[in-house]
């Protein structure tokens, strides 16, 4: 075999170079001697030793600089013979992809073509089939890029990367050699990601699955940090404004002398007196939570800025199991501050006791309504972030509306 690849060398073997002219001379240290100064080799000097190499066994050393001749963009014929090498090591993964590259490329003659079409053909039966599934949200809108890299038991076992080109609707099937392979895809489209398969020599590789997840562009993340802080924003004011106002009723109403709120009393009953409390208490409770919402919101906004995706996933994970943890806390704070208020609205009159007992439960009923918002306002945020990341994309608008007698925050999401 080594010598049907050595005739296969000499015939994509390049013409003969022309002669080379003289070095310039450069002055020694005493000056006197000129010495001639080392010159980079050419390449035909450079082919000459690759083809030296590869005669004597040496075939790593062969490939190598054959590879190094064609990325440094000589001609066809190192194509071929870093493939010829590459046979001869028995990489065949790499055999096939330089062969299929060289059967690419037009001006081959067709003696040419068809040597080297059946030393594919051979490597190929070598190499074990591996199907490779590409799991994605939406099909691809172009040609992917994978990169194909052996990972080496010695460290002489130098390969190159290969890379493979797969076009949209196109079946991916791997031509390996038994060993480790490291599968990665570095798309502007889609995040870093690798996969590492094993293929054995008797067994060959199960088909393997490759998930991509699609890289969100810089404006989409800016869209959802604004659609988010606007959000947040709005609802932050909002809420402060109600809980300034429900606040200072709820004192004005607290305040009032006892024997104003008697019943049947001529100018504060106390039914008026009890009702004209839970308002307040219900108003500042709301203000709290509108507040928290809106502090919430802002929180999976500014994750959004964060510049490494991990980073991102990381935070709104944290930030929406944070955010489940206080709405499930606020939500029994609320309870037992709305069960600890009832409880003195039992039409007895009130006393000194009554109201601090009052006080108490309803600063447990705004906490929890607090707590309530900004974990809802969290999880809200961060699970629409998460599926950012997933989806690639995610449209999120917020409009506040004020009218006579009341405000609404609208949210309006696509994806």
């Amino acid at each position: 075999m080594v010598c049907v690849l050595v005739a296969a060398l000499l015939l994509l073997a390049p013409p003969a170079p022309a002669a080379a002219g003289p070095s310039a001379p450069a002055a020694t240290l005493g000056g006197s001697t000129p010495a001639v100064q080392n010159s980079p080799q050419s390449a035909d000097e450079r082919r000459g030793r690759a083809q030296a190499a590869f005669e004597h066994g040496r075939f790593a050393e062969a490939a190598l600089e054959y590879e190094a001749l064609w990325r440094e963009g000589h001609g066809p014929s190192d194509l071929f013979n870093a493939a010829a090498s590459r046979f001869a090591l028995r990489h065949y993964t790499h055999a096939v992809a330089h062969l299929e590259a060289l059967l690419a490329l037009s001006g081959l003659t067709a003696a040419q073509r068809d040597e080297a079409a059946n030393l594919a053909k051979i490597a190929r039966g070598k190499t074990h089939a591996v199907p490779l599934e590409l799991q994605t949200q939406r099909p691809l809108d172009g040609p992917l890029v994978l990169t194909l890299g052996a990972v080496s038991t010695f460290a002489s076992d130098i390969r190159p990367d290969i890379a493979i080109t797969i076009r949209p609707g196109e079946r991916a099937v791997l031509s390996l050699d038994p060993g480790v392979w490291r599968i990665r895809v570095d798309d502007p489209w889609f995040e870093p990601v690798a996969l590492d398969v094993t293929v054995d020599a008797s067994a060959g590789a199960k088909p393997q699955a490759l998930d991509l997840r699609p890289r969100p562009d810089a404006r989409a993340l800016r869209r959802f940090a604004l659609g988010w802080g606007n959000a947040g924003g709005a609802a932050f004011v909002v809420g402060v404004a109600l809980l300034g106002v429900g606040q200072g009723r709820w004192s004005s109403r607290l305040a009032t002398p006892v024997e104003r709120c008697q019943a049947g009393g001529p100018s504060y009953p106390l039914e008026a007196c009890r009702d004209a409390l839970g308002a307040a208490g219900n108003l500042r409770a709301a203000g709290a939570g509108v507040l928290g919402v809106g502090a919430g919101a802002l929180v999976g906004g500014l994750i959004a800025l964060a510049p490494q995706p991990r980073q991102r996933r990381l935070a709104w994970t944290v930030a929406a199991s944070i955010g489940a943890v206080a709405s499930i806390g606020g939500a029994v704070a609320l309870g037992l501050g709305t069960r600890a208020f009832m409880a003195q609205n039992d039409g007895s009159e009130w006393t000194a006791d009554d109201r601090r007992a009052i006080e108490g439960g309803a600063a447990t009923h705004t906490t929890g309504a607090a707590f309530l918002g900004l974990g809802g306002g969290m999880l809200a945020s961060s699970v629409t972030g998460l599926v950012l990341e997933r989806k690639g994309r995610f449209l999120v608008s917020a409009s506040p509306q004020v009218r006579v007698g009341g405000a609404s925050l609208v949210l309006e999401g696509r994806f």
